[in-house]
């Protein structure tokens, strides 16, 4: 094996220039409807609404908010969205957008001072002196799109699965009540609306960009009254259940060989790294976790919890699911370490931050606030450690899977951290398929079972199940037989296959890893559990029995864990950013996934095949080594840099455009690639890797209501492309009069451009020959557009942002140094930034 040697870093080799995007946004056709009749429609249901809001308001007492004004429900025709700068600007204020059935319905608040406003716009609309040349009435783009207007009720502002409404009006349920952020979101102000309402208040909110979130306990009866009492509330959402995780290990037999596990561990005395299991705790007290766990690196959401649950036998059920965590993110595999004589050597501790309650369940809880508000103890206690937090704990997913939630929302905040110095890592496992059939293919089980809450968010890596565990050598399971193949998804596998929101949503997972198999009857009618084909780890108890087996994407997630803090120990000064991005670049299929993109290929077009894999298994099974270390014949190169995505406006009172696009000329070793063989395959692959700030009001999800605060692109220069040209291919300020479209090769690229467009990391392969990689020499990193380009945004336009490029050279087949052959290239160089 070649000698394995640190990631080169990349210092300059870029510059800076102005740019703007060659997509141009074009706006939906609005037909003309029959003017009389459609105009004199609406006029009616306005002064309907407005006679019922009346009505209405004489039983209210006095309203909460200083302002005053009447919530209304548009509705559009089918397949024709409503405009967004229409029914929101000074007039109207879009409170949330949804579709049904491409069908848009929009609350938009209209304060008192306004009402005559889309009156007098129905009467324009109608006014025959008022239409313009190509014949269409005034106001026609905004009265056009709208098939109804009725007066808003409370079920108007339900955003979550409509089953999900309370059937029961006068029952008391805890429900999310999202607010506009103003002076009317003060704790003071919300205990005041929930005494009003007649409601208990829960005791977490959470804060985003231009919302609060708080639980509240109250009938669908008592809460309509909000309508009538506050002007800021933008959306219902239903109130999550006490996730629990799904936890069944019974191992056969009490292991005898602890000990010399432990008298094998060496750990350095300054460790500063640290995996974080959010989960149930962690008992330290089990001697294989004491080397590297304490009660100072545990903490619990509530005092009052103890760090961990305690075994006792006859005592009431106990849950061991952190402390199965905590063996696989310390170890990695313990099974080899145990079977084998060689030092163990670990390189982080574990902290545990104890999320979910000892006994019972607790009231519906805003988990996004109870996970920030653990690790943020955590971080106190030791604000000097860098740290990787793994999350095994999932609830049901959202309505539309894939929807940002407020537990997903708040990770993607925690990661971005805009109000602080730095970004946080988060590993979260995609739930598991807990109705497994032996009668159906655990493939296809896996495409219906929906990744979980809160895996769908942007930032974090969310690890999926995959198994090589196919032996069985177990007693008593003689002529069982694995259910799932080698290198395939494992039986418990949850996808994105069939998430609802995934036109916009992220490929996830982004990796899968191990999680073990199950194994099938000899008459095929029932499955089970076997240590056999599940992963050894620590127990949750302090004697006897140390080991314990474990499994499914909790298990993955675990193993992904192990892999990210053993990266930011080997490299402590790089970004959470560059390590998920590390992770991710070094992923590949697996022959068996391989056959799975053949088979659909046959069946599918190349479009369908490719987002079903990388919504089944993302970008594969991390290869750990190559995640930490270059080799000279296969060798990653690591920039982490800023860039400006936008920047002020034409006019001070226009939105932000966008700002400067980053060019790279990397140090290529071309003439030592023009010289191999041209019968031989070379790789190059290309990682962006970022985190956004989110927005998870659900008002569209699109233009100044993005989910994403802004995006980045790459794009790479072709085999055969002049610099000019491609210059002129991504940046419509460099396209001169004589760019008549790209030149050179574009294939060659495993997934493509359009599948580089989803979430907020983006990775891609290109195979073909050395002489043709010799001109692949140029990288642009473009922005895009997200919620931080519209003066809605206030000031963030003005922020840098992170990010890290990661590009890999791989010539396997060949006995080449590039790694030296690039060193000297960068030492030789002088760079200039500009």
């Amino acid at each position: 094996m070649s000698e394995r040697k640190h990631h080169l870093k990349l210092q300059g080799f870029y510059t800076n220039e102005n740019y703007e995007s060659k997509q141009t946004a074009r706006g939906a056709t609005v037909p003309l409807r029959n003017r009389d009749q459609h105009g004199s429609s609406l006029r009616r249901e306005f002064s309907s609404a407005l006679a019922s809001y009346q009505q209405k308001r004489q039983t209210i007492d006095s309203p909460l908010s200083e302002e005053l004004g009447i919530y209304i429900e548009l509705t559009s025709f089918p397949n024709q969205p409503l405009p967004f700068d229409n029914i929101d600007n000074k007039s109207f204020r879009l409170k949330s957008l949804s579709n049904k059935d491409s069908i848009e319905h929009a609350v938009v608040f209209v304060p008192e001072s306004k009402r005559d406003v889309f009156h007098k716009k129905i009467e324009e609309y109608l006014d025959n002196s008022r239409l313009n040349k190509k014949g269409e009435p005034r106001n026609h783009k905004l009265i056009d799109s709208i098939r109804s207007v009725r007066l808003a009720d409370i079920k108007s502002f339900w955003t979550d699965n409509p089953d999900y409404f309370p059937e029961d009006r006068n029952q008391q349920v805890w429900i999310e009540l999202w607010l506009g952020k103003d002076s009317n979101t003060s704790q003071e102000f919300v205990s005041l609306l929930a005494e009003r309402l007649g409601g208990e208040l829960g005791n977490s909110s959470q804060t985003f960009f231009d919302c609060t979130v708080h639980l509240i306990k109250v009938s669908i009866s008592q809460l309509e009254n909000a309508v009538y009492l506050i002007s800021n509330l933008k959306e219902l959402r239903r109130a999550k259940e006490v996730p629990v995780p799904i936890v069944s290990s019974e191992p056969q037999e009490q292991l005898e060989w602890a000990n010399n596990v432990l008298q094998r561990i060496s750990n350095p005395n300054d460790v500063s790294t640290s995996v974080v299991i959010l989960d149930t705790g962690v008992n330290y007290n089990n001697p294989l976790l004491s080397p590297f766990s304490n009660a100072s690196y545990s903490e619990c959401w509530l005092p009052t919890w103890p760090h961990c649950d305690n075994y006792i036998l006859g005592s009431p059920p106990y849950s061991p699911h952190g402390s199965l965590q905590a063996g696989i993110a310390a170890y990695g595999d313990l099974q080899k370490a145990a079977l084998s004589n060689d030092n163990i050597e670990i390189t982080h501790i574990i902290e545990s931050g104890r999320i979910l309650p000892p006994t019972g369940t607790n009231d519906p809880k805003l988990y996004g606030e109870i996970t920030l508000g653990t690790l943020n103890k955590l971080e106190i206690n030791n604000p000097n450690i860098s740290r990787v937090y793994s999350l095994a704990v999932t609830s049901d997913p959202e309505y539309l899977g894939g929807q940002p939630s407020s537990w997903s929302s708040q990770l993607d905040d925690s990661a971005f951290n805009f109000s602080e110095d730095f970004n946080r890592l988060f590993i979260i496992s995609t739930g598991n398929n807990r109705a497994i059939s032996p009668y159906v293919d655990y493939w296809e089980q896996a495409h219906l079972s929906q990744i979980e809450d809160p895996a769908q968010a942007w930032n974090a890596i969310t690890v999926g199940a995959y198994t090589e565990l196919t032996t069985v050598d177990e007693y008593g399971f003689d002529d069982w037989s694995p259910f799932a193949e080698a290198g395939d998804v494992s039986p418990s596998a949850r996808t994105s296959v069939n998430w609802g929101w995934k036109r916009h949503a992220p490929y996830k997972p982004e990796l899968v890893a191990e999680a073990g198999n199950r194994l099938l009857s000899p008459d095929k009618q029932s499955l089970t559990e076997a240590d056999t084909v599940s992963l050894l780890t620590t127990s949750g108890r302090t004697t006897g029995q140390l080991f314990e087996t474990t499994r499914d994407s909790s298990a993955a997630t675990a193993v992904v864990s192990n892999y990210a803090a053993q990266l930011m120990a080997e490299y402590p000064d790089l970004w959470p950013e560059t390590v998920r991005g590390l992770l991710i670049h070094s992923a590949n299929w697996t022959d068996k996934m391989l056959r799975r993109f053949n088979a659909l290929k046959t069946d599918h077009t190349q479009t369908v095949a490719k987002e079903t894999m990388l919504r089944s298994v993302g970008y594969g099974v991390p290869n750990f080594d190559r995640a930490k270390y270059s080799l000279t014949n296969e060798l990653t190169m690591v920039a982490e840099n800023t860039i400006t995505p936008f920047e002020q406006g034409s006019t001070t009172s226009s939105d932000p455009k966008l700002g400067n696009m980053q060019l790279y000329q990397l140090p290529w070793p071309a003439s030592v690639l023009r010289d191999l063989p041209n019968n031989i395959n070379v790789k190059l692959k290309v990682t962006l890797s970022y985190f956004i700030e989110p927005n998870p009001s659900r008002r569209g999800f699109k233009q100044r209501y993005s989910y994403q605060s802004h995006a980045l692109r790459f794009e790479v220069i072709r085999p055969g492309q002049t610099l000019s040209n491609f210059k002129g291919k991504v940046n419509a300020l460099m396209a001169d009069v004589n760019y008549d479209g790209p030149e050179g090769d574009s294939s060659g690229w495993k997934y493509g451009s359009d599948f580089r467009k989803r979430g907020s990391i983006h990775s891609d392969i290109w195979t073909g020959s050395p002489q043709d990689l010799a001109d692949m020499d140029t990288i642009a990193i473009c922005p895009v557009g997200g919620w931080w380009k519209y003066k809605t945004g206030l000031d963030r336009w003005q922020n840098d942002v992170r990010y890290s490029l990661l590009i890999s050279l791989e010539a396997p087949d060949v006995e080449i140094d590039l790694y030296s052959e690039i060193v000297t290239l960068i030492e030789n160089t002088v760079v200039i930034e500009t």
